[in-house]
């Protein structure tokens, strides 16, 4: 009969851990979400503070496989958030929101702590041929004292290992003399201190965990992490395991636990598209999201957020504005700080007549003096009200101004201190929108493998398949047919460049659209398959070589790019030809 209390796990669901808001009480005072589950160590109390790990449906009993096979594990546990830096990103998230029944330990008199823990190891040595300690399942290293504590234990009994995660860092990698201290028995007990630093610091470590904020498709991450075999049913549990300890040059990715990042949400929506694209293999399979969440999109609570260190301005009650209902044409703009209507004013102008829509309607915001209301911002709509034939009286927000001067001073904050949306930011917007054309560019761009993230990447952290030029994605569409457009995709994200830029995208469309050259008998670019083309375009430099081209050539960077992706297919083909004849897939040879 097994010992295991747990012998299944429920499935997968990393929604169903709370995420606390950052007001939330137990983030503010920097505790768990459960006070009434923490002990304080004493003397007599609790009765033990290692529990076995056939008590928790992850770890398991016994060590199965690897250096430690044998071994016993068992788990400790601090207080979650109290015992954590401050700068840890899975502090809203933590799993610890979703274990209410957990035991948390809270050290005290840090001697009384340490003497119960020392003889509890002796104890269980007597039980077990060795120990394997699982720091922390809640909590973190409190201090440098308590990293001491288990080098101590370590030098004195070569058959206790530890295995865990932290969120601290060295100071060399911009942590704390706690992180200093794990370091230093990481490099006195390489073997027997598995403690792996949490890789969410944007420091490139080796010797990592790393939190998925996606369900993996395969068994690894994004970034080439090794995902969790437990998490994802390919093992039992930790015992029958022994990645975490037996391969420190690998990664290990864990799927986060609660509610997504606004960029992972954004992809799932995209992920609701997805079909299997035509005629490829090796694709990754399946729809994991249905469209219809696009009518439902996610909402949030407006909320404030932490403002300390800003010293608020006085909000006089006679300063509200008020909201008024005017004929347009009462209104007076004043030439000396408003923008004069340019021929792409007159454009906006006609464009919100001819779509003149309430729920699209924001008021003018006006100040009031004795000469009148003067429009700070929404001159637009206000000329566009007046020139609609239905339209007699628009809302207008009303504050007082009696000096010009205060007039432009509001009217250069109304547009400066704002955040501008960006073009991927709009994009995902009309997709919400179910604007056609951008629902169609979605499918198309998802079919080929491809990823249109909501902001760009970070300078370095850009991946193959990521599209960061949404205009040069409209030029493409508006320019071909919707099947050219799909094939333009699908060969930049085949050649593995990244990411996917305007440069890119349309010096693949132009090369496309090159015809037979008659001099050489070549036959036109878009004869050749995607995996051939793709390859050629994985040994270009584009950014460099194209810049080159075009300043040789006199012409644009994308007419070089595509006369580049020709020269290398011809010098290629015969490369390509032999890559081929193995066997290997022509798409994974381009992959």
């Amino acid at each position: 009969m097994s010992e295991r209390r747990f012998t299944e796990k429920p499935d997968l669901n990393p929604m169903a851990v709370m995420s606390l808001d950052i007001n939330h009480a137990a983030m503010r005072e920097n505790r768990t979400l459960f006070p009434s589950t923490v002990v304080t160590v004493t003397a007599d109390a609790p009765d033990r503070l290692l529990v076995s790990g056939k008590n928790n449906r992850k770890i398991g009993a016994t060590v199965e496989k690897g250096k430690f096979k044998g071994y016993g594990i068992y788990c400790l546990s601090l207080e979650e958030r109290a015992t954590c830096p401050t700068d840890c990103e899975a502090r809203g998230f933590c799993y610890g929101n979703g274990m209410q029944m957990a035991r948390r330990h809270r050290i005290g008199d840090a001697d009384v702590f340490f003497d119960r823990l020392g003889f509890e190891i002796v104890n269980l040595l007597d039980q077990h041929p060795g120990l394997l300690i699982r720091l922390h399942v809640l909590g973190d290293f409190p201090s440098a004292e308590y990293v001491a504590f288990w080098k101590d234990v370590l030098d004195e009994y070569p058959n206790v290992a530890c295995f865990g995660y932290t969120h601290r860092l060295p100071q060399n990698w911009g942590g704390d003399e706690i992180g200093d201290a794990i370091q230093a028995v990481k490099d006195a007990h390489a073997e027997r201190f598995r403690i792996r630093w949490s890789n969410d610091h944007g420091v490139a470590m080796s010797d990592s965990s790393v939190i998925l904020d996606r369900l993996p498709r395969g068994a690894r991450g994004p970034n080439g992490e090794l995902v969790c075999p437990s998490q994802t049913d390919a093992t039992a549990c930790c015992a029958t395991c022994a990645l975490c300890w037996d391969v420190p040059r690998e990664n290990i990715g864990f799927i986060k636990h609660g509610r997504p990042s606004v960029e992972t949400e954004a992809a799932a929506v995209m992920e609701g598209f997805r079909d299997e694209p035509k005629g490829l293999t090796d694709t990754p399979e399946g729809v994991t999201r249905h469209p219809e969440a696009l009518t439902n999109p996610d909402t949030r609570k407006v909320q404030g957020i932490p403002v300390q260190g800003v010293k608020p301005n006085t909000v006089r009650a006679d300063s509200t504005p008020e909201l008024r209902m005017v004929q347009p044409t009462d209104l007076t703009i004043e030439s000396n700080y408003q923008r004069s209507l340019s021929g792409k004013s007159i454009k906006l102008i006609r464009k919100i007549v001819a779509g003149w829509d309430w729920a699209k309607f924001k008021p003018p915001v006006c100040a009031e003096s004795d000469g009148g209301l003067f429009v700070i911002d929404g001159q637009h709509t206000a000329i566009a009200a007046a020139s609609h034939p239905h339209v007699y009286r628009i809302p207008v927000m009303v504050v007082r101004r009696d000096e010009e001067s205060d007039r432009a001073a509001a009217f250069v904050s109304q547009n400066t201190e704002r955040v501008q949306m960006s073009p991927l930011q709009i994009f995902h917007a009309e997709v919400v929108a179910r604007k056609p054309a951008t629902i169609e560019m979605l499918k198309s761009a998802i079919r080929a493998g491809a990823t249109i993230p909501r902001s760009p990447p970070k300078k370095g952290e850009e991946k193959p398949g990521e599209i960061v030029s949404v205009g040069a994605l409209q030029h493409v569409w508006a320019h071909g047919k919707p099947e050219n457009f799909e094939r333009v995709l699908r060969i930049a994200v085949l050649s593995g460049k990244a990411p996917v830029n305007s440069l890119l995208i349309r010096g693949i469309d132009l090369a496309l659209k090159r015809p037979e050259d008659k001099q050489t008998g070549m036959p036109p670019i878009a004869d050749l398959d995607d995996a051939e083309l793709a390859y050629a375009v994985s040994k270009i430099d584009i950014d460099e070589q194209s810049a080159e081209v075009a300043v040789e050539s006199q012409c644009s960077k994308y007419d070089a790019l595509a006369s580049l992706i020709e020269t290398y297919v011809v010098d290629l083909a015969e490369e390509y030809s032999e890559l081929t004849k193995g066997g290997a897939s022509a798409l994974a040879i381009a992959s």
